[in-house]
């Protein structure tokens, strides 16, 4: 049995279906980076995991337990598995430690000194404890990313997961939230992330998949999946990345 499970997931917006069967193994620990071109499933797949979207056909497990279908605790899966978005999705009237603390407190019912405590704490972990009383529009793109990854990691999820949280920044911000994930994985958090970042995916990830029309066409370490994949649509796909000046 896996840390994270899921079993020929389907997702359907009415006649038009997006995941086709998709079947992923994620251990604890584990770093997987999804890879493909825009519309192959990657942000659905992520969403449908943390529960914002609901899946139209099979399973869903973290640790054993079913996290998808009737009867799903949603709020209990969020706390499990966090999500961090591309938009960033900060609350402009809240300062940065009220944009932190709000879950904890409001879903958890942490104390708002330990909240608090526990924000400031992460926040000095990624340089922004200065910040904490500002608000997002006094921040630069690639702090309120960071603020928005801090937001998610103050409520201890098992699993992190990235949805393309780079591809909103300005090229010079990029490589201050990626040092963050970069960190993350070093100390051994679970994470997914939808990337076009392939330099990244190919440093930082335990395993690549490459999706191609709403199912998981291969996968495999990063040294395989760029160096010698065994698919031609993967091939073709790196070809125009690599073309593109970008790997």
């Amino acid at each position: 049995m896996s840390f994270l499970e899921m079993r020929e997931v389907v997702k359907r917006y009415g006649d038009l279906q997006i995941l086709n069967g998709i079947r992923l193994d994620v251990e604890e620990h584990q770093v997987v980076c999804l890879i493909g071109p825009s519309g192959c499933g990657k942000s659905t797949l992520l969403r449908c995991l943390n529960g914002l979207e609901p899946i139209s056909g099979g399973e869903i497990r973290l640790k054993g337990d079913r996290i998808s279908g009737p009867g799903v605790d949603l709020n209990a899966l969020r706390r499990d598995i966090g999500i961090v978005f591309q938009s960033f999705n900060l609350f402009p009237h809240m300062t940065v430690l009220q944009n932190v603390t709000l879950a904890p407190i409001q879903v958890l019912g942490m104390d708002r000194a330990e909240a608090e405590s526990r924000a400031m704490t992460l926040l000095k972990r990624i340089g922004l404890e200065a910040k904490a009383g500002a608000y997002p529009d006094r921040l630069s793109g690639g702090q309120q990313q960071r603020v928005a990854i801090v937001r998610a990691l103050v409520m201890d999820p098992m699993v992190l997961l990235l949805d393309e949280i780079t591809s909103a920044l300005d090229p010079e911000l990029v490589s201050e939230v990626l040092n963050i994930v970069r960190d993350l994985a070093e100390q051994g958090m679970t994470m997914l992330l939808a990337t076009h970042e392939m330099s990244f995916a190919r440093e930082v990830a335990s395993k690549v998949c490459f999706l191609q029309e709403g199912v998981v066409y291969e996968e495999g370490p990063p040294e395989q999946i760029f160096g010698d994949p065994q698919q031609e649509r993967t091939r073709a796909f790196l070809k125009r990345i690599i073309e593109a000046g970008r790997l």
